[in-house]
């Protein structure tokens, strides 16, 4: 079952009394799976919803990273891109054995493998839905290498981010709750989590 969460439900949600981050995850026992293109926020939010909830922090391409010895950049380089969705696909399988994560994807996880599917078994997933531009702009500004963007003008990422949207939006808007931009603060993304949380529950 999917919920869509929008800006009208903010003023509802806000009366929801929210319990202490021990009771929840201690009661609920849930991994949240942030969702979206690169340069959505999904690591600088992560961090913080993760805080706020009292669950593990997991970046996934940090965890690749750590697990092969090698930048992102270098195993597209040495590898190629096959490879690293093959090393994606490795480690969800091994985060279905791992409880109360707040688990950061890298932004073309969910689109290949299968692996949107997995993702959804795995935990509640949230899709962070920003504009092309302003992915563009948060990406084009951004010190970090991406080896799928990385020398492209202003103009180009703008055109890339839209074609690649286009395909993705369709593995992204599988996600539980879909949070777009106007209610993308810890605030609101607590409080959508722990009335999704309720309502599997039953609550």
């Amino acid at each position: 079952m999917y919920a869509y969460f929008f800006l009208s439900t903010i003023k509802k949600l806000q009366q929801v009394i929210a319990p202490s981050v021990f009771y929840f995850s201690f009661l609920y026992d849930m991994n949240i799976i942030l969702v979206g293109y690169m340069g959505s926020g999904k690591t600088t939010l992560g961090k913080k919803l993760a805080s706020r909830l009292g669950l593990t922090f997991v970046d996934t391409d940090k965890r690749i990273e750590q697990n092969e010895g090698m930048t992102i950049p270098e195993i597209f380089s040495r590898c190629g891109e096959t490879h690293f969705r093959a090393l994606e696909k490795k480690l969800v399988a091994e985060l279905r054995e791992e409880e109360n994560l707040l688990v950061s994807t890298g932004g073309g996880m969910p689109c290949f493998n299968e692996l949107m599917k997995d993702l959804n078994e795995i935990g509640t997933t949230i899709y962070l839905k920003r504009p092309a531009k302003e992915l563009a702009e948060r990406v084009f500004n951004s010190k970090k290498k991406r080896p799928l963007t990385d020398g492209k003008s202003k103009e180009e990422l703008i055109s890339f981010i839209e074609d690649t949207l286009k395909n993705r939006e369709q593995f992204y808007g599988q996600a539980h709750i879909i949070a777009d931009r106007e209610i993308q603060n810890i605030t609101s993304l607590e409080m959508m989590v722990k009335a999704y949380w309720r309502e599997v529950k039953g609550d």
